[in-house]
């Protein structure tokens, strides 16, 4: 999905922000995901991954495209492929 040999701007605004949910569903008939934390990409990231596993799945990443994607919406699963790059901040 990334472009590997594209840089990511780490530092770069996002929001971590959840769907509404029921029994560990999204609910995308009740409303617009509701914003859990704001910060930089990697920051999000981070937040995301220390998430429980059960309701990761109840999370997107909202940022702007950047060379390496070009998408604004970052699945947890983009968010965990963008965790295991070897240019990831890691602190």
């Amino acid at each position: 999905m990334f472009k590997e040999e594209s840089p990511i701007a780490y530092d770069a605004p996002a929001e971590l922000k959840k769907w509404p949910s029921l029994k560990g569903e999204r609910l995308k008939d009740r409303g617009a995901p509701y914003l859990v934390y704001n910060g930089t990409l990697a920051e999000c990231v981070r937040e995301l991954m220390g998430k429980p596993i059960k309701g990761i799945s109840l999370y997107d990443i909202m940022t702007t495209p950047q060379p390496a994607f070009d998408q604004t919406v970052l699945s947890p699963g983009d968010a965990a492929e963008i965790a295991m790059r070897k240019d990831f901040p890691k602190d």
